[in-house]
């Protein structure tokens, strides 16, 4: 972490500043950005990076070998086993809080993870837009020492494979009305890619056909995937296909990845960036201190069903057979490394990594940052000035 390079930036930075950089992304997007932008990115200089590269690598690594493809099989239920499943994710999401070690230093620490794709056009367009804002030119926005033109080039081959960019899109639920969809409108703006309402795909024989926002149909050869197929089911969502169908369609980002790699696999993980973590239905006996542990469901985003205090009665109240969807997780310390003018935030970063089938391990190629001072880090919880959503931006140390 640069301490002071963030200290020197909230020197110089003015409200005024702020608001011409939120003009300046929502100019690009077109429409106003439905979370709160934080005043500063997150300074990183070259060796904490490389510490959040290596964990990161190493823990998707891990996810992918055969003993832990075993452990999560059952995580897989019928009516979500999607065919063809590839043998690694292509995109996946590592989270991790930045603590301070006895010696002072900052490390990484293991919060969530996903096999699944997150804000890759958005984010690069902030760090982009943010660093050209503030003439930041001895800096990097992307992981792994990559070029602005690399990244995309990277990103493009991920999205598109073999295909015709126009036989590809990307599938969300009602996406005029997610909040990601900033980063519907980035993807759209960088790659040209386009996006389809998953209520508007309809089946025709093996081939899923999509409606683009003209009014047009297409065969879709390939989804980038971003509907998350629980909570299509919480929302009552009716498809007019099935998941397990033999489909004639490519994945950019197979869903079974979703359940395979997420929370589940946190305590079977052996990496110093790993807290202990522990199945709720497996603990043979609750912790005495519950102070220092939090309680998650296994499969939620940003924050959601977190409990940061849980208690006894907390724990009991979760009925037995809903239990093996929770986890236990030793509680993560943040160190208050981020300067701001109301007093120093904690920070996570998000390591976001795509694994192309001619690479041998991830590559991490973007971030994502999301700051605060409050209990919880998620941009919906951080909403007074200098916190929320942010991205890092890379320094020499």
């Amino acid at each position: 972490m640069r301490p002071d390079v963030q200290s020197e930036f909230v020197s110089l930075a003015t409200e005024h500043d702020h608001r011409a950089l939120l003009a300046d992304l929502e100019t690009t997007l077109g429409i106003a950005i439905p979370y709160r932008v934080c005043e500063m990115p997150i300074f990183v200089g070259a060796t904490f990076r490389e510490h959040l590269e290596s964990a990161a690598v190493n823990i998707v690594q891990q996810c992918t070998t055969p003993a832990m493809i075993a452990q999560t099989e059952h995580t897989l239920h019928d009516r979500y086993r999607v065919a063809h499943e590839s043998r690694r994710p292509l995109f996946s999401v590592v989270d991790f809080a930045v603590v301070e070690t006895p010696d002072g230093s900052f490390a990484p620490k293991l919060i969530e993870l996903q096999g699944f794709p997150s804000l890759f056009g958005y984010q690069f367009l902030y760090a982009e837009t943010i660093r050209a804002h503030y003439k930041l030119l001895d800096t990097s926005t992307t992981f792994s020492n990559l070029t602005s033109v690399d990244y995309l080039a990277i990103l493009r081959k991920a999205i598109f494979g073999n295909n015709d960019p126009s036989e590809v899109a990307l599938m969300e639920v009602d996406p005029e009305t997610q909040k990601t969809r900033t980063d519907f409108i980035a993807m759209e703006h960088l790659l040209g890619l386009q996006t389809v309402n998953i209520r508007s795909v309809r089946r025709d024989g093996s081939n899923l056909v999509g409606r683009y926002p003209d009014g047009s149909e297409r065969i879709l050869k390939r989804i980038y995937n971003r509907a998350i197929i629980d909570e299509l089911d919480d929302m009552g969502v009716q498809l007019d296909f099935e998941w397990n169908m033999p489909l004639d369609v490519e994945w950019a980002g197979h869903p079974n990845w979703y359940f395979r790699m997420s929370k589940f696999v946190m305590p079977f993980l052996k990496h110093p960036s790993v807290p202990t973590t522990h199945f709720l239905d497996r603990i043979d006996e609750v912790p005495a201190d519950l102070s220092q542990y939090v309680l998650k469901p296994l499969y939620s985003f940003a924050g959601k069903g977190v409990n940061v205090l849980p208690t006894q009665s907390d724990l009991m109240a979760i009925p037995p057979s809903e239990r093996s969807q929770w986890i236990l997780q030793e509680k993560v310390q943040y160190a208050s490394c981020i300067a701001t003018p109301y007093g120093n935030n904690k920070v996570e970063i998000r390591v976001m990594l795509i694994w192309l089938d001619d690479q041998s391990a991830p590559l991490p190629v973007m971030s994502l940052a999301r700051t605060g001072r409050g209990a919880l880090m998620g941009a919906r919880y951080n909403t007074d000035p200098w916190t929320g959503s942010s991205g890092c931006l890379f320094t020499k140390d």
